[in-house]
């Protein structure tokens, strides 16, 4: 399979597939025709030809050993590769192990626990990648079945593996500073509570900067669209129905992920309520959507191509002998200011 031959199939440009499968280049063409040339390389068994590039510009080529299988597993999502955060680390995983001659044979979800346990059992994996937040039953079975595991996500781990984060935690606080910056002093929660780390930095950023915290303000939802559209509509009926709604409306709300966010904004577009001129939003990711929504989303940048790079690069010298310590990564995360977040009306 070459260039050409992917291309064809593609239909689309050689220069615009080997930007693609060469450079992971996400400006060169539309998500849906970037997932459309991913599926066909793996389909076709296309490995970008290092080894020619190498040749190029006089470096030797890579000394990996062939044959070595890497799977990857979804702990948080149903649907990890159509979820625009954990789908863009995959990505960037899968493109680096294309690089070094590795194969990602094996995607799963933790959902079916039994099932992805007995798979991993099965094939043993030289190397398992985990996306997410996981529960202590999957990392039970999972530990059983290799020795090299990568962790990589929001939530730091206390497990002896390796792990490349960026903390949650500080990005829930960041995004909560940022708001009460602009004068905001009554700001709401949407997202999970249990276990969640970017819930904890909600709470504690309030707590520090000695702004009330209303039970109202804080609806728990699952972090997808629906959980946010459903929970923009929990936030309304609460306040709503409370006998002082003028003075404890909120006016910002803290969504724990882009998802929720645009779910959020279509509650309240339907009610007739204005973003940012009646309620801010402000959420942690900063995929590709929030340039689309509308108004434009302000968001906390994870970044996603570094935690999935770096996370693949430590699994692969973990499995080639290049450390054995588990190594604890954490990757900085920036503050991108669009249209969702305005000073509150007086």
């Amino acid at each position: 399979m070459t260039l050409k031959n992917l291309a064809q199939l593609a239909g689309v440009s050689i220069s615009t597939v080997s930007r693609v499968v060469n450079k992971n280049d996400s400006s060169v063409a539309s998500k849906e025709v970037r997932d459309r040339i991913w599926d066909l390389a793996r389909q076709t068994g296309y490995v970008p030809n290092r080894s020619a590039q190498n040749l190029k510009l006089g470096n030797r080529p890579p000394q990996t050993e062939a044959g070595r299988h890497i799977a990857c597993i979804f702990a948080r999502t149903p649907n990890g590769k159509s979820d625009p955060f954990f789908s863009q680390i995959f990505r960037s995983i899968e493109y680096e192990c294309m690089k070094n001659r590795y194969e990602m044979t094996g995607v799963y979800t933790a959902l079916n626990l039994r099932s992805t346990v007995q798979s991993l059992s099965d094939i043993r994996y030289d190397g398992i990648v985990v996306l997410g937040r996981y529960s202590r039953s999957l990392m039970n079975q999972i530990k059983r079945c290799s020795k090299n595991i990568v962790y990589t996500g929001l939530n730091p781990i206390c497990d002896p593996y390796d792990q490349i984060i960026c903390d949650g935690y500080e990005t829930a606080k960041a995004a909560v500073r940022y708001l009460h910056t602009l004068g905001h002093t009554c700001i709401g929660y949407l997202g999970e509570k249990s276990d969640e780390i970017r819930y904890r930095g909600y709470y504690d950023a309030i707590q520090e900067l000695r702004l009330p915290l209303r039970r109202e303000h804080i609806v728990e939802a699952e972090q997808t669209m629906q959980g946010g559209y459903l929970g923009g509509k929990r936030i309304l009926t609460a306040v709503h129905s409370s006998s002082e709604f003028v003075a404890t409306r909120p006016t910002a709300i803290f969504c724990a992920n882009d998802s929720t966010a645009m779910g959020v904004m279509k509650a309240f577009h339907e009610e007739g309520v204005r973003v940012p001129k009646e309620i801010s939003i402000i959420s942690i990711d900063n995929t590709e959507i929030c340039q689309f929504t509308s108004p434009m989303l302000t968001a906390i940048h994870i970044p996603k191509d570094e935690l999935g790079k770096i996370a693949a690069k430590i699994l692969i010298d973990r499995m080639e002998g290049g450390h054995s310590l588990p190594m604890k990564i954490e990757i900085p995360f920036t503050l991108v200011t669009r249209e969702s977040c305005a000073s509150p009306m007086h």
